[in-house]
Protein backbone atom coordinates (compact mmCIF):
# COMPACT_ATOMS: atom_id res chain seq x y z
CA UNK A 1 0.00 0.00 0.00
CA UNK A 2 1.82 3.18 1.16
CA UNK A 3 4.73 1.57 2.99
CA UNK A 4 3.31 1.34 6.51
CA UNK A 5 4.67 -2.16 7.11
CA UNK A 6 7.98 -1.35 5.43
CA UNK A 7 8.40 1.56 7.87
CA UNK A 8 7.43 -0.65 10.82
CA UNK A 9 10.12 -3.24 10.08
CA UNK A 10 12.75 -0.64 9.16
CA UNK A 11 12.15 1.01 12.55
CA UNK A 12 12.80 -2.34 14.20
CA UNK A 13 15.88 -3.04 12.09
CA UNK A 14 17.09 -0.60 9.38
CA UNK A 15 19.06 -3.46 7.80
CA UNK A 16 15.97 -5.66 7.29
CA UNK A 17 15.64 -7.11 3.80
CA UNK A 18 12.04 -6.56 2.69
CA UNK A 19 10.12 -7.92 -0.30
CA UNK A 20 6.91 -6.02 -0.98
CA UNK A 21 4.08 -6.44 -3.50
CA UNK A 22 1.73 -3.66 -4.68
CA UNK A 23 -0.39 -4.01 -7.86
CA UNK A 24 -1.84 -0.46 -7.80
CA UNK A 25 0.29 1.50 -10.38
CA UNK A 26 0.15 4.90 -8.66
CA UNK A 27 0.87 3.48 -5.20
CA UNK A 28 3.69 1.38 -6.63
CA UNK A 29 5.21 4.53 -8.19
CA UNK A 30 5.11 6.23 -4.77
CA UNK A 31 6.78 3.22 -3.15
CA UNK A 32 9.54 3.29 -5.77
CA UNK A 33 10.08 6.99 -5.09
CA UNK A 34 10.11 6.62 -1.30
CA UNK A 35 12.14 3.40 -0.95
CA UNK A 36 15.24 3.36 -3.11
CA UNK A 37 17.57 1.54 -0.69
CA UNK A 38 19.10 -1.77 -1.74
CA UNK A 39 17.46 -3.82 1.04
CA UNK A 40 13.91 -2.96 -0.14
CA UNK A 41 12.66 -5.02 -3.11
CA UNK A 42 9.40 -3.85 -4.69
CA UNK A 43 7.22 -5.79 -7.13
CA UNK A 44 4.30 -4.38 -9.13
CA UNK A 45 2.32 -7.60 -8.93
CA UNK A 46 -0.52 -9.12 -7.00
CA UNK A 47 -0.39 -12.39 -5.06
CA UNK A 48 -2.89 -15.24 -5.34
CA UNK A 49 -3.10 -19.02 -5.87
CA UNK A 50 -2.21 -19.04 -9.57
CA UNK A 51 0.02 -17.09 -11.96
CA UNK A 52 -2.27 -15.13 -14.28
CA UNK A 53 -3.86 -11.76 -15.04
CA UNK A 54 -6.52 -11.03 -12.40
CA UNK A 55 -9.07 -8.22 -12.05
CA UNK A 56 -8.06 -5.76 -9.34
CA UNK A 57 -10.76 -3.58 -7.77
CA UNK A 58 -9.26 -0.22 -6.81
CA UNK A 59 -11.34 1.38 -4.08
CA UNK A 60 -11.78 4.99 -3.00
CA UNK A 61 -10.06 4.01 0.24
CA UNK A 62 -7.03 2.57 -1.54
CA UNK A 63 -5.84 0.38 1.35
CA UNK A 64 -9.07 -1.61 0.97
CA UNK A 65 -8.52 -2.39 -2.74
CA UNK A 66 -8.78 -6.09 -3.47
CA UNK A 67 -9.14 -8.97 -5.92
CA UNK A 68 -12.45 -9.85 -4.26
CA UNK A 69 -15.84 -8.63 -5.53
CA UNK A 70 -17.79 -6.60 -2.99
CA UNK A 71 -21.14 -7.76 -1.68
CA UNK A 72 -23.40 -4.81 -2.49
CA UNK A 73 -25.97 -6.08 0.07
CA UNK A 74 -23.38 -6.05 2.85
CA UNK A 75 -24.35 -4.22 6.04
CA UNK A 76 -20.67 -3.56 6.75
CA UNK A 77 -20.21 -2.10 3.24
CA UNK A 78 -23.15 0.25 3.85
CA UNK A 79 -21.62 1.35 7.17
CA UNK A 80 -18.21 1.87 5.59
CA UNK A 81 -19.76 3.81 2.69
CA UNK A 82 -21.67 6.11 5.03
CA UNK A 83 -18.47 6.87 6.94
CA UNK A 84 -16.70 7.68 3.65
CA UNK A 85 -19.69 9.71 2.44
CA UNK A 86 -20.30 7.71 -0.75
CA UNK A 87 -22.84 5.22 -2.07
CA UNK A 88 -21.88 1.51 -1.71
CA UNK A 89 -21.76 1.08 -5.50
CA UNK A 90 -19.22 3.94 -5.70
CA UNK A 91 -16.67 2.36 -3.31
CA UNK A 92 -14.87 0.77 -6.28
CA UNK A 93 -13.24 3.61 -8.20
CA UNK A 94 -12.07 1.47 -11.13
CA UNK A 95 -11.07 -2.09 -11.99
CA UNK A 96 -8.31 -3.40 -14.25
CA UNK A 97 -6.20 -6.49 -14.93
CA UNK A 98 -2.88 -6.91 -13.11
CA UNK A 99 -0.12 -9.52 -13.13
CA UNK A 100 -0.42 -12.03 -10.32
CA UNK A 101 2.11 -14.52 -8.95
CA UNK A 102 2.09 -17.13 -6.18
CA UNK A 103 4.22 -16.91 -3.05
CA UNK A 104 5.49 -20.40 -3.81
CA UNK A 105 6.74 -19.38 -7.25
CA UNK A 106 8.24 -16.17 -5.88
CA UNK A 107 10.18 -18.00 -3.16
CA UNK A 108 11.53 -20.49 -5.69
CA UNK A 109 12.56 -17.76 -8.16
CA UNK A 110 14.16 -15.67 -5.40
CA UNK A 111 16.07 -18.64 -3.89
CA UNK A 112 15.21 -17.37 -0.41
CA UNK A 113 16.19 -19.88 2.28
CA UNK A 114 14.67 -18.07 5.28
CA UNK A 115 11.84 -15.60 5.87
CA UNK A 116 11.38 -14.22 9.38
CA UNK A 117 7.88 -12.79 8.86
CA UNK A 118 5.45 -13.27 5.98
CA UNK A 119 2.70 -10.64 6.27
CA UNK A 120 -0.45 -11.04 4.14
CA UNK A 121 -3.02 -8.24 4.07
CA UNK A 122 -4.98 -8.60 0.84
CA UNK A 123 -8.50 -7.55 1.88
CA UNK A 124 -10.34 -10.88 1.78
CA UNK A 125 -7.90 -12.67 -0.57
CA UNK A 126 -5.64 -14.12 2.14
CA UNK A 127 -6.78 -17.72 1.71
CA UNK A 128 -5.77 -17.71 -1.96
CA UNK A 129 -2.36 -16.29 -1.04
CA UNK A 130 -1.83 -19.16 1.39
CA UNK A 131 -3.03 -21.68 -1.20
CA UNK A 132 -0.39 -20.30 -3.55
CA UNK A 133 2.25 -20.55 -0.83
CA UNK A 134 1.55 -24.20 -0.05
CA UNK A 135 0.85 -25.30 -3.63
CA UNK A 136 4.00 -27.42 -4.00
CA UNK A 137 6.98 -28.11 -1.72
CA UNK A 138 9.51 -25.30 -1.46
CA UNK A 139 12.85 -24.98 0.28
CA UNK A 140 12.25 -21.88 2.43
CA UNK A 141 11.89 -21.68 6.20
CA UNK A 142 9.17 -19.19 7.20
CA UNK A 143 9.22 -18.41 10.93
CA UNK A 144 5.94 -16.48 11.29
CA UNK A 145 2.94 -16.04 9.00
CA UNK A 146 0.78 -13.01 9.79
CA UNK A 147 -2.55 -12.43 8.06
CA UNK A 148 -5.66 -10.31 8.43
CA UNK A 149 -9.05 -11.99 8.75
CA UNK A 150 -12.43 -10.27 8.26
CA UNK A 151 -15.57 -11.50 10.02
CA UNK A 152 -18.15 -9.53 8.09
CA UNK A 153 -20.17 -9.79 4.87
CA UNK A 154 -18.07 -7.32 2.85
CA UNK A 155 -17.08 -9.74 0.06
CA UNK A 156 -19.16 -12.03 -2.12
CA UNK A 157 -16.74 -14.91 -1.53
CA UNK A 158 -16.00 -15.00 2.18
CA UNK A 159 -13.54 -17.58 3.49
CA UNK A 160 -14.00 -18.80 7.06
CA UNK A 161 -11.37 -18.81 9.76
CA UNK A 162 -11.77 -22.60 10.00
CA UNK A 163 -10.69 -22.88 6.34
CA UNK A 164 -7.62 -20.72 7.00
CA UNK A 165 -6.76 -22.65 10.16
CA UNK A 166 -7.13 -26.04 8.45
CA UNK A 167 -4.84 -25.04 5.56
CA UNK A 168 -2.18 -23.70 7.93
CA UNK A 169 -2.44 -26.68 10.29
CA UNK A 170 -2.09 -29.11 7.38
CA UNK A 171 1.21 -27.41 6.57
CA UNK A 172 2.55 -27.52 10.13
CA UNK A 173 1.57 -24.04 11.36
CA UNK A 174 -0.44 -23.32 14.53
CA UNK A 175 -1.82 -20.08 15.95
CA UNK A 176 0.43 -18.29 18.44
CA UNK A 177 -1.34 -14.90 18.73
CA UNK A 178 -4.33 -12.88 17.55
CA UNK A 179 -4.92 -9.13 17.78
CA UNK A 180 -8.32 -7.47 17.26
CA UNK A 181 -8.44 -4.27 15.23
CA UNK A 182 -9.99 -1.18 16.80
CA UNK A 183 -12.59 -0.75 14.05
CA UNK A 184 -14.68 -3.49 12.49
CA UNK A 185 -14.83 -7.20 13.16
CA UNK A 186 -11.39 -8.28 11.97
CA UNK A 187 -8.16 -9.55 13.46
CA UNK A 188 -4.50 -10.07 12.72
CA UNK A 189 -3.48 -13.70 13.27
CA UNK A 190 0.05 -14.97 13.80
CA UNK A 191 0.98 -18.58 12.99
CA UNK A 192 4.25 -20.46 13.40
CA UNK A 193 5.69 -23.97 13.37
CA UNK A 194 7.28 -23.12 16.74
CA UNK A 195 5.90 -21.82 20.05
CA UNK A 196 9.14 -20.01 20.83
CA UNK A 197 7.94 -16.59 19.67
CA UNK A 198 6.45 -13.87 21.85
CA UNK A 199 4.34 -11.25 20.07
Amino acid sequence: NRGQTIDFFLNLNPDSTIYSFEPNPSLFANLKKNYSQNNIHLFQRGVSNIEEKKTFYENILDESSTFEELNQNSKYLKLKSSILGVNPQDIVKKSYKVDVTTLNQFLIESSLKKVNVLKIDTEGHEFECLEGLFKTPYDTKIDIIQFEMHFDDMYLRARTYDEMKKLLNQNGYTEIKRIKHGFGDFYDYFYSKSNDYEI
